[in-house]
């Protein structure tokens, strides 16, 4: 191990401090919790933890640091996460209550669903591939060498922090809805708050910089 633990406690409060933050990751599990149930909200939650593992891989690679460095790349991936967004807060307020119930009859393919929506998501979302070209080099010590292993070991501890975070959020999240999200008027109203909350998100990236 090439960290101590003093030197990884600040960088988990950290990690864990931001996966807590409410953002594009988040509306898309709790949707899924809310809509589809616990199982659904993990599932999600394991497509946007796998997509983790290509961030990470593309850090260490230098690929991370290249797109942002060429500002139309990064503005090209800006754009695709923007698209990406508004199309699944459409798709998240136009689907009627059948489609539902027909996504949930083929389990197979809607576990399928879920995962690749978290996954594409956060593939897609430049907020993350900033955390790791700006907020992993600060925690890396040059003069030990072996950088990429270095990369490799946070980059484990912020997908392992994240994920049980967003877990953690998920099984509470299933819990105090309850059965109450099971009427057809409750989901379509969380349907369209989330919709709307996803929109805000594309927007606020639009205009970020």
């Amino acid at each position: 191990m090439m960290f101590s633990l003093e030197e990884l406690i600040p960088f988990i409060l950290l990690v864990t401090g931001m996966a807590i933050l409410p953002g594009p990751n988040m509306m898309l599990y709790l949707s899924h919790t809310m809509n589809y149930g616990r199982k659904a909200g993990w599932l999600t939650v394991a497509g946007i933890t796998s997509a983790f593992i290509v961030h990470i891989t593309a850090t260490i690679l230098g690929l991370t640091a290249l797109l942002v460095a060429v500002p139309a790349a990064y503005t090209a991936l800006k754009y695709a996460g923007i698209a990406y967004l508004l199309y699944l807060a459409w798709k998240n307020y136009s689907v009627k209550a059948s489609e539902i119930k027909n996504i949930e009859d083929k389990t197979s393919k809607a576990n399928l669903f879920y995962y690749l929506k978290g996954f594409i998501g956060n593939v897609l979302n430049p907020q993350t591939t900033l955390l790791y070209f700006s907020l992993l080099p600060q925690f890396l010590h040059p003069e030990r060498g072996r950088i990429w292993l270095q990369n490799i070991q946070l980059g484990g501890v912020q997908m392992i922090c994240s994920t049980l975070t967003n877990v953690t959020v998920v099984y509470f999240a299933a819990k105090i809805a309850g059965s109450s999200v099971q009427k057809p008027s409750t989901q379509k109203i969380i349907r369209h708050v989330v919709s709307i909350l996803l929109a805000l998100f594309a927007i606020k990236m639009a205009f970020s910089k």
